[in-house]
């Protein structure tokens, strides 16, 4: 399974970048329509809407489509003992503790691969290794 972070949502629905909404449009869609292997967190969808209300000024209206677009994607939400597997990964490996959030999560669910921006291209956490598809290979 691919575990889909913040930032892929959110070029999927703005135009803040063209060419990598197109790259997150279909991400998403291949996930939805072909491997059913894509997940999200209510982590990222609560950050996913702060982002778009306080950055971009989207209505809720607006915001709670695309929450509709993505809710198939949704697949748990952070417990307490998620809460502790991020604490040791954020010691672990030194990221912030809300992106240690995002590795533990994605560990509970049985990912094998993160999908982000922000976390170290090709870095390994906890056996998940993550991948910016954003990136020039």
């Amino acid at each position: 399974m691919r575990f889909f972070d913040t930032n892929i949502l959110v070029y999927a629905a703005t135009n803040q970048d063209p060419h990598k909404a197109d790259i997150a449009h279909e991400l998403i869609r291949h996930a939805l329509e072909v491997n059913h292997d894509g997940v999200i967190s209510v982590q990222v969808m609560t950050e996913f809407v702060n982002v778009m209300k306080t950055r971009f000024n989207v209505a809720a209206a607006e915001i709670n489509e695309w929450i509709s677009q993505f809710y198939p994607l949704l697949a748990t939400e952070v417990t307490m003992d998620v809460v502790r597997n991020a604490l040791f990964i954020k010691e672990e490996y030194g990221i912030q503790f809300y992106d240690a959030l995002i590795v533990a999560t994605a560990d509970k669910l049985g990912c094998t691969e993160i999908v982000s921006e922000d976390l170290n291209d090709e870095q390994v956490y906890c056996g998940m290794a993550v991948v910016n598809p954003f990136k020039k290979r």
